[in-house]
């Protein structure tokens, strides 16, 4: 892959359904302020691609997000962070599938309802549009990223069309000041409103071309100018969509549903929380652009309805083979079976990974058929990965200095800190619930773990699927107890949380049977801690229970989060596979 390759995969990842849902979500959580949502989110990811920058052309290769912890924490923090990762990824392909859904009820209502819930026969359409892009994965990526390149350029044009027109035929300035003024739900809204309103997850596409490494022709020099650039062209392109939308808000062509799920009741004029509930939030641009009435811009809601299949199309076939390298790099780190690195003898592609990746994707489509109900989830889990950006910066820098880096980043310390902080700050705006949700799906790879690694650690078959059991076990009673039948007080079961991976950890440590081995499970431990503590700080925060109010509990998780990069900084050490690297003996495919 050339350069423009790699540029096109992290623009299209990022230009997907996010511009055609996000929009009008960041109008709903903060009103005309998120656009400045927008450009924090373009500055904070500059600082986490920053950083990845450099690691991406020490490690160029495929699935490498999932790898970089491995070598300064060791197998440990770095499959918990990866199966986050995992998680993140596979859901972004039941998000766009979604969305080219829910946007074909304007002209053919057999696969989704009005409000943007997906019916059984769209459910199917969808795993037979993600069965599709996974044969094309499989079959080349090559043919990919050129027919790729021709997607994102179209992808490209049709939003700045659509902001042209708008802007210039059907603006509305007064939106911007009359209906509560340009912070109408007030500064906390800024940040609050990044993880739910899929502003943030409509950013997380910088880093394919970081995933497609392995592929690209010139990787030290290409992938660091891709990931970069990438972020600030989508940045400037979004922020200009926000403009256009919240300008072209007509409030007395919005309707709210009654009893009857009928959209006849008018929404108040200003009452911005409410569009995520209204009949335009299943297609917001085409809803606004069909509601002006102006000949030229009915016309143009139609080539939306084209884009919406479009758009959404090549960030899911971008994330396809995403979640499939992911699985590629947790097997060739030895977590997983030899079989999910195995190449097709004729295309030369993990075959069994986007197999899975397929059947995952498609299993998260059951208990989220809606795009708003997955986009935290989906967003935060992707972070959480994140955090493994800054620290691994500064522990290379310490540990391996003499290793080539085509990119260095500039000030590795400041850089690091700024990934780290900024990735944490992100995980606690995701609110609670959905970070106690997050942090246990992540608990439970745990076990998964285990089993792949249990020679590593030193457990027999039967020991490996006992403590499998009773891990998993004490997961479920606490999902149970604590968020469905809702019977403990969050002190009961968050405690049952925390000492489950307490007691577990220092089994595993325990029954370690080298000094490495357990030096990899110390090193890990710093993420075992930030997600107890960060948990809850979520549920007692403005965000979960508002015990502790805006600013104090932003300010608490900024002072919480640089202690945990110190500690993450700290805990980093020389693997072995970074020592592999520094003598030559390692092969960077």
């Amino acid at each position: 892959m050339t350069f423009w390759d790699l540029l096109f995969l992290s623009v299209s990842g990022m230009v997907g359904s996010g511009w055609l849902f996000a929009a009008l979500a960041g109008a709903a959580y903060a009103g005309p302020a998120s656009l400045i949502s927008w450009f924090l989110a373009c500055v904070f990811f500059i600082f986490i691609g920053l950083s990845y920058a450099e690691l991406g052309s020490i490690f160029p290769f495929s699935g490498s997000l999932v790898r970089i912890d491995h070598y300064v924490h060791g197998s440990i923090s770095n499959y918990l962070l990866g199966w986050a990762y995992l998680i993140g990824s596979a859901t972004t392909i039941s998000m766009e599938a979604e969305a080219i859904i829910m946007y074909t009820n304007k002209y053919l209502p057999l696969f989704s309802t009005e409000s943007g819930y997906l019916t059984p026969l769209g459910v199917l359409v969808a795993a037979a549009l993600i069965g599709i892009f996974t044969v094309i994965q499989v079959i080349g990526v090559n043919i990919f990223g050129k027919v790729n390149t021709a997607i994102t350029i179209w992808k490209f044009i049709i939003p700045m069309i659509t902001i042209l027109l708008l802007v210039t035929l059907y603006l509305h300035p007064g939106n911007f000041t009359v209906y509560g003024g340009f912070t109408p739900l007030g500064w906390a809204a800024v940040f609050a409103a990044l993880i739910p309103s899929g502003i943030i997850w409509a950013y997380e596409g910088f880093r394919q071309a970081l995933e497609y490494a392995g592929e690209a022709k010139n990787p030290s020099r290409d992938v660091p100018l891709a990931l970069v650039l990438s972020i600030v062209l989508v940045a400037v392109l979004y922020m200009a969509l926000e403009t256009a939308f919240i300008g072209g808000i007509n409030w007395g062509k919005i309707y709210l549903p009654n009893s009857k799920g009928q959209y006849v009741i008018p929404i108040k004029p200003g009452d911005w929380s409410d569009l995520i509930n209204s009949n335009w939030a299943g297609s917001p641009f085409y809803s606004e652009l069909y509601a002006s009435g102006i000949a030229l811009l009915v016309s143009w809601a139609v080539i939306l309805l084209i884009d919406a299949w479009i758009s959404p199309v090549g960030t899911m076939g971008v994330y396809v083979g995403t979640t499939a390298r992911s699985l590629y790099g947790l097997s060739r780190q030895g977590y997983y079976p030899g079989i999910f690195s195995n190449l097709h003898r004729r295309f030369q592609t993990p075959w069994f990974s986007f197999v899975i990746t397929y059947l995952i994707a498609v299993l998260f489509l059951l208990p989220f058929p809606t795009w708003y109900q997955i986009v935290s989830i989906s967003t935060t889990a992707t972070v959480v990965n994140y955090l493994a950006g800054g620290p691994a910066l500064v522990i290379l820098r310490r540990t391996a200095p003499e290793i080539n880096r085509p990119y260095k980043a500039p000030m590795p310390l400041l850089v690091g800190l700024m990934s780290f902080i900024t990735s944490s700050m992100l995980i606690y705006w995701t609110g609670w619930p959905y970070l106690g949700y997050i942090f246990i799906i992540t608990a439970f790879g745990l076990p998964l773990l285990v089993l792949g690694y249990r020679e590593g650690i030193g457990m027999s078959r039967g020991e490996a699927i006992s403590f499998s059991v009773v891990f998993w076990a004490a997961l479920i009673l606490t999902i149970y107890y604590s968020f469905i039948a809702i019977v403990l007080p969050f002190y009961v079961y968050w405690a049952i949380f925390t000492l489950s991976l307490a007691v577990g950890f220092a089994y595993l440590y325990y029954r370690s049977r080298s000094e490495y081995v357990g030096r990899e499970i110390r090193a890990s431990t710093w993420f075992i801690g930030y997600m107890t503590v960060f948990g809850a700080l979520s549920y007692v925060g403005s965000l979960g229970m508002n015990y502790i109010q805006y600013p104090w509990d932003y300010l608490i998780a900024l002072v919480v989060s640089i202690i945990f990069f110190i500690v993450a900084v700290r805990q980093g050490f020389e693997t072995k596979e970074t020592k592999q690297v520094k003598e030559g003996k390692l092969l960077l495919e």
